[in-house]
C-alpha cells in the first residue's frame, strides 16, 4: 500500500467516524465547517471596514424604514467641551448633524474653556441648527460638572455620551431606534466601537459581547457608544462628583441595578480619537480615571448583597473584584475515574492519585470532601494510596457514563458545593477553591470553570463558546500565556458553557436543573448542563485566577459517542433559535471558524 493510498484511507475513516457521531446533518455542517477553514482568509480591519460601509442603498433602505416606525424616540447627545482642538469638537458636531435618524438634540455644555475659538463656534452651531443646545458654564468644574450641565438642557426619551474629540458613525442613531422599535423597553444600549487618528483611519476595533455582569466588572467594556433612558439616568442622580474621568462606568454602574432590559447592537457605531490626551492614546495619558474606575466599584460591592473588595487587574483599566466567602460552605468534589496511570509533568503516576495528592497538598480553603465514583476498576493499591477521612468511594457497576457517574457523586455529596472534577487534573493555584466559591456562592451565578492548562503550558479551557450547534473552547492550545481578547483570559469573563473537567455549582442547583442528562454519556452534558443553566436565567463564569493542569484524555479515549452532537443539536435547537443562532458572549462579527476571537 502506498503512502498516498493509507492517507486516503485514514481520510475515509475520519468522515466515516464523523458521520456515524453527528449524523446526517451534522455531517453536512461537518464538511461545510472544513471546507471554510481549508479556503478562510483572514482579513484586515481595513478591509472590514471597506466591506461595512454604510452605503447609499443602506441609507436609502434606512429612511423609508424610519418612516414606517411606531415609535421616534428622541435622543439628547450629552457633549460636554473643554479646550479641545477645534477641529475636532467641529468633527464631533458634524458626526450627529450627519446623522440619518433626525430626531436629536445635542446638548453641548462648555465647562468654561479658555480657547477663545470654542465660543464662537459653539454659539455658530447653535445658531446653524435648532437642535443643538448650549450653555457655558461659568467655572470649570471637570467633567461630571460639565456632564450634568449637558444632561439638564435634556429633553429626549434617552440620551447618548459622546466625548468632545469623538464621532459617531452615520447609522448610529438609526441602530439605537431601530432596536428600540423592537424592544421599547429597553433602557441601556451599547454598542461596539474603534478607534481613528487624526488622519481619519481606522483601527483597533472591539468587537463585545452581549451583556456580561462578570466580565464588565472586570473593565468598563459597554463605553461607547452608550444610550440611556433618560427618566433612569434622572432617577439615580445622574454623574456622580468625584468619579471624573470614569464617570460612565460608575453611572452604568448603577443604572444596571435598576433594570434588566440591557441590549448591545453588535455595530460599529463609534468612533475613539487616539490623540496624545485621550486614554486612547496609552494606559499613563489618565492615571486618575483607573483610581475612579475602582472607586466606582468599590461602592458598588458595597451596595451589593456580597460583600468584598476590589485589587488591581493584570493591566491599568481592568479589575478584580473578590467576594467575601459567606459562611463555610462544605464542598463535595466529585471524581469519576478508573484509577489509570499515564504520563504527568511528574512522569509516570496514577491519574486519580496525582490528582487526589495536588488537592490536599495544594488547597488553601480546607473544608471539603472527595467523592471518587469508582466503575469497580480502580486498583486496590490505588484506593489504598488515596485513602482518608475525606475521601469516600462510590460504586457504579454499569458502563462508564459520565454523566449517570457525576449524578451518582452528587446524590451521595453531603456539602452544599458540588465541584465536578476530571481525575486528570492537578491543581495550580493554592485558592483555586476560593476563587470559583466567590462566584458559585451567588445565586445569580450558575456554573463556574477554571483556567486550564495542557501539560505544555498551552491553554486548554478559558471557556466555551457554542457557535452553530458546535461548542468549542476559546483559545484553545494557544500559549499559555495568551492575554485573550481584550484580556478576556486574564480577568473573569462569562461564557456560554464551562467544560466539567473543573466546573463548581451550588448542589441544590444542580438537582434543580436535574443533575446532568445521561444521554451524553462521554461528551456535551457539560454543554448541556449550562444551556440548562443559561435558560433558566442564570449566567456562567470562567476564572483565570483557579488554575490547573488538564491531561486532557488520558483516563478516556477522546471523540464522540454516536449521535452525541446530533442529540445536543436536536435538544436545543429551539433555545438556539432564541440566541439568534449565535452565542451570547461571542460577537458575530468574529469568525466562527476558530474560536480565537479574529475576523
Amino acid at each position: 500500500m502506498t503512502v498516498g493510498s493509507s492517507r486516503y484511507i485514514q481520510k475515509l475513516r475520519k468522515l466515516g467516524q464523523a458521520w456515524q457521531e453527528r449524523g446526517t446533518r451534522g455531517f453536512i455542517r461537518f464538511l461545510y465547517d472544513r471546507l471554510k477553514l481549508r479556503f478562510r482568509k483572514h482579513i484586515t480591519y481595513p478591509q472590514w471596514v471597506a466591506q461595512h460601509r454604510f452605503t447609499k442603498a443602506d441609507r436609502m433602505a434606512a429612511e423609508q424604514q424610519i418612516e414606517q416606525w411606531k415609535l421616534r424616540p428622541v435622543f439628547s447627545i450629552i457633549l460636554p467641551v473643554y479646550n479641545v482642538d477645534e477641529r475636532w469638537l467641529q468633527q464631533a458636531i458634524e458626526s450627529v448633524r450627519k446623522q440619518i435618524y433626525p430626531d436629536w438634540e445635542l446638548c453641548i455644555a462648555d465647562d468654561a474653556s479658555t480657547r477663545p475659538t470654542i465660543k464662537p463656534l459653539l454659539l455658530q452651531y447653535s445658531k446653524l441648527d435648532p437642535r443643538i443646545k448650549v450653555v457655558f458654564r461659568e467655572t470649570n468644574g471637570n467633567i461630571v460638572a460639565a456632564s450634568n450641565s449637558a444632561l439638564e438642557l435634556a429633553t429626549g426619551d434617552y440620551i447618548a455620551l459622546l466625548d468632545h474629540d469623538d464621532e459617531l458613525a452615520i447609522d448610529a442613531l438609526y441602530e439605537n431606534a431601530k432596536l428600540i422599535n423592537q424592544y421599547p423597553a429597553a433602557d441601556f444600549i451599547y454598542s461596539d466601537e474603534d478607534k481613528i487618528d487624526i488622519n481619519g483611519k481606522r483601527s483597533d476595533p472591539f468587537f463585545k459581547p452581549d451583556w456580561s455582569p462578570d466580565y464588565f466588572h472586570s473593565c468598563m467594556y459597554t463605553c461607547h457608544l452608550g444610550v440611556y433612558r433618560t427618566s433612569l439616568i434622572r432617577e439615580i442622580g445622574g454623574f456622580r462628583p468625584g468619579y471624573d474621568g470614569s464617570q460612565d462606568y460608575d453611572l452604568v454602574l448603577r443604572v444596571v441595578e435598576k433594570t434588566k432590559n440591557i441590549y448591545h447592537i453588535p455595530k460599529i457605531l463609534y468612533h475613539w480619537r487616539i490623540i496624545s490626551s485621550s486614554v486612547t492614546s496609552s494606559e499613563e495619558a489618565k492615571p486618575w480615571a483607573y483610581e475612579a474606575a475602582q472607586r466606582a466599584l468599590t461602592d458598588m460591592v458595597a451596595r451589593s448583597p456580597y460583600p468584598g473588595w476590589v485589587e488591581a487587574g493584570p493591566r491599568p483599566g481592568f479589575y478584580r473584584i473578590r467576594r467575601e466567602i459567606l459562611g463555610h460552605p462544605l464542598i463535595s468534589i466529585v471524581i469519576p475515574s478508573a484509577g489509570t496511570v499515564a504520563e504527568t509533568v511528574d512522569g509516570p503516576r496514577c491519574l486519580l492519585e496525582h490528582c487526589v495528592q495536588s488537592i490536599r497538598d495544594r488547597s488553601s480553603y480546607r473544608n471539603f470532601e472527595i467523592v471518587v465514583v469508582d466503575g469497580y476498576d480502580i486498583p486496590e493499591q490505588t484506593l489504598s494510596a488515596i485513602a482518608g477521612p475525606d475521601l469516600r468511594v462510590i460504586r457504579c457497576a454499569d458502563p462508564f457514563n459520565f454523566a449517570q457517574r457525576i449524578n451518582l457523586g452528587a446524590d451521595a455529596a453531603q456539602g452544599e458545593i458540588l465541584l465536578l472534577l476530571n481525575d486528570d487534573m492537578e491543581v495550580l493555584t493554592p485558592d483555586w477553591l476560593e476563587s470559583m466559591l466567590e462566584f458559585a456562592q451567588q445565586t445569580e451565578v450558575g456554573a463556574v470553570g477554571a483556567k486550564l492548562f495542557f501539560s505544555n503550558g498551552n491553554i486548554q479551557h478559558v471557556g466555551v463558546m457554542v457557535l452553530g450547534g458546535n461548542p468549542g473552547h476559546a483559545f484553545r492550545n494557544v500559549n499559555g500565556d495568551h492575554p485573550g481578547y481584550f484580556l478576556s483570559n486574564l480577568v473573569n469573563r462569562n461564557y456560554l458553557a464551562i467544560t466539567a473537567a473543573c466546573l463548581m455549582m451550588r448542589r441544590d442547583l444542580f438537582l434543580q436543573l436535574g443533575g446532568m442528562d445521561e444521554a451524553f454519556p462521554l461528551n456535551y452534558n457539560d454543554v448541556d448542563l449550562c444551556l440548562k443553566a443559561h435558560q433558566a436565567g442564570y449566567r456562567n463564569v470562567v476564572t483565570p485566577y483557579a488554575q490547573l493542569i488538564h491531561y486532557e484524555s488520558a483516563s478516556r479515549e477522546p471523540g464522540l459517542r454516536p449521535k452525541e452532537w446530533q442529540k445536543l443539536n436536536q435538544k436545543w435547537q429551539a433555545y438556539f433559535k432564541t440566541l439568534g443562532d449565535n452565542d451570547p458572549y461571542y460577537n458575530p462579527n468574529l469568525s466562527r471558524n476558530e474560536v480565537l476571537f479574529e475576523l
